[in-house]
């Protein structure tokens, strides 16, 4: 059940240990301030008195046990039950991540405190030690203040991991187009310039040209059959058209001095391998994200039309298991698309409305926006109309279909249920309505899924989609092929 007090910041896990225990000195706080070699730890009870000063713990399994041990030893002294104690830290850097995720799989609750609020606070401000800081993440967290976050672990983490590393390796790959054009534009101006060349940028027919000792002299020698046979076997539209067209454009550029082209042709064949690995990298962690994505609830997200694996994907992973998540009026304000409001001077007083605020998750609102401006072009009806609207009155369309993006899929996620546009979502539609609705989305649905290479998993009996299909086939006596 959802509760609701005052105090909206506080994490909703941490309310329920404390309220479980029904006494505050029948909880143990544990916090630690994390390192590479020596953890600094405490412990104190629920009303903030200290029961073992500050001592070291070693981040290795010997540190790990001996902490347990004193934990379990500390607990039976003064008889607290083990699931009324709770660990806590600031953000874990990769030299702790096996520490806390050692912990986690003992069963024991590991919170996280933001570095920012624990620094506020510290009793000395002027100060910075390992002890001053401890007293501030012990403070973050009796104040119930620590986040549980759902993607902290299970099938999200693996999730969460995939979805951040294709994203550096895309931006990479941007990285390694830029400086791929700036030497192109030496070889052979405009040839990435699909008007003037005719050959579509960075496709396979354009890396097997650039590859090997490319330049438009090059290009012009070249027999034409010989052309075409090789953009044929690349896959290009129209090839005599397109060989003709490049082979004339080739003529009137002006390329670099003939001293120079050796040197700028073995850097670009070598961009061009780095940027074919970045491609295949991609797309290997792409189907990787599509399996894991088809274990999870945001699985539904991709029956939207507009939304692909990419994007179901990225918002699942830092959203993270929904039955445990925070109201959606947190998950907006956490994914900054909400502007901020000043209002004073009463119930006459003006409402000032300004910018979004920059502390948020950064990586959700890009996927959120993301996946707002593309349900604008390409989503449900309602969802276009609506996004319009928007941007007719001189409103921000992606922010204002980001939150009622968030809206929609937190529902299809708790509930699970696929898209249903709002006039077949009334009890009095009839069940062949529905059914029609259904064998028509059906085709968008699989192609997504069927075009990652993970149809059969994101189907399987024991998946989510996998259970509705059957439960659909079978309510409605339709057949969804596969």
């Amino acid at each position: 059940m959802e509760k609701r007090n005052i105090y909206l910041n506080q994490s909703q896990e941490l309310l329920s240990l404390f309220e479980d225990a029904g006494n505050n000195s029948k909880v143990m706080c544990v916090p630690m301030d994390y390192a590479k070699k020596d953890h600094i730890v405490m412990f104190c009870d629920g009303n903030g008195r200290i029961l073992r000063k500050p001592f070291s713990v070693r981040n290795n399994p010997e540190g790990v046990e001996y902490l347990t041990d004193q934990v379990t030893r500390s607990c039976h002294r003064r008889q607290i039950d083990h699931k009324h104690v709770f660990f806590g830290g600031e953000d874990v850097g990769s030299y702790a991540e096996n520490f806390v995720n050692t912990l986690r799989s003992g069963g024991w609750v590991v919170a996280g405190v933001n570095a920012h609020d624990a620094k506020k606070q510290r009793a000395n401000l002027q100060a910075s030690t390992d002890r001053v800081d401890l007293m501030g993440i012990a403070s973050m967290l009796l104040n119930r203040r620590g986040n549980c976050s759902p993607a902290q672990s299970g099938i999200y983490r693996n999730l969460r991991t995939l979805v951040r590393h294709r994203r550096k390796l895309v931006a990479i790959s941007t990285e390694e187009k830029n400086r791929m054009h700036s030497v192109v534009d030496r070889l052979f101006p405009g040839f990435l310039n699909e008007k003037k060349s005719g050959i579509c940028p960075f496709s396979e027919a354009s890396l097997y040209l650039m590859e090997d000792r490319f330049s438009p002299r090059q290009i012009r020698r070249r027999k034409q059959p010989k052309l075409i046979e090789i953009l044929h076997r690349c896959g290009t539209n129209k090839p005599e058209d397109t060989a003709k067209k490049l082979q004339g454009y080739a003529g009137c550029v002006l390329s670099t001095p003939s001293e120079y082209i050796t040197t700028f042709q073995l850097s670009l064949t070598q961009h061009v391998k780095h940027f074919r690995c970045l491609r295949d990298s991609i797309e290997q962690l792409a189907h990787e994200m599509a399996v894991w994505l088809a274990q999870t609830e945001g699985a539904f997200l991709t029956s939207i039309r507009g939304i692909g694996i990419v994007l179901a994907a990225g918002m699942a992973c830092e959203i993270g298991n929904p039955h445990n998540q925070k109201p959606v009026n947190n998950l907006v304000s956490y994914s900054g698309i909400i502007p901020r409001v000043k209002q004073t001077g009463g119930t006459q007083g003006k409402t000032r409305t300004g910018k979004v605020a920059k502390r948020c998750n950064r990586i959700l609102k890009d996927y959120v926006v993301q996946s707002a401006n593309q349900m604008g072009l390409h989503g449900p009806e309602d969802l276009m109309t609506d996004y319009k609207r928007r941007e007719a009155n001189g409103q921000n369309a992606d922010f204002g279909i980001a939150r009622r993006y968030i809206r929609t899929a937190m529902c299809l996620m708790r509930k699970p249920q696929i898209y249903l546009p709002p006039e077949f979502r009334s009890a009095e539609t009839k069940p062949e309505e529905r059914a029609g609705y259904y064998l028509m989305a059906w085709p968008a649905l699989r192609d997504k899924w069927k075009k990652a290479g993970a149809i059969e998993t994101a189907f399987d009996d024991n998946h989510f989609l996998g259970r509705w299909r059957n439960m659909v086939q079978e309510l409605y006596e339709i057949k969804l092929k596969l």
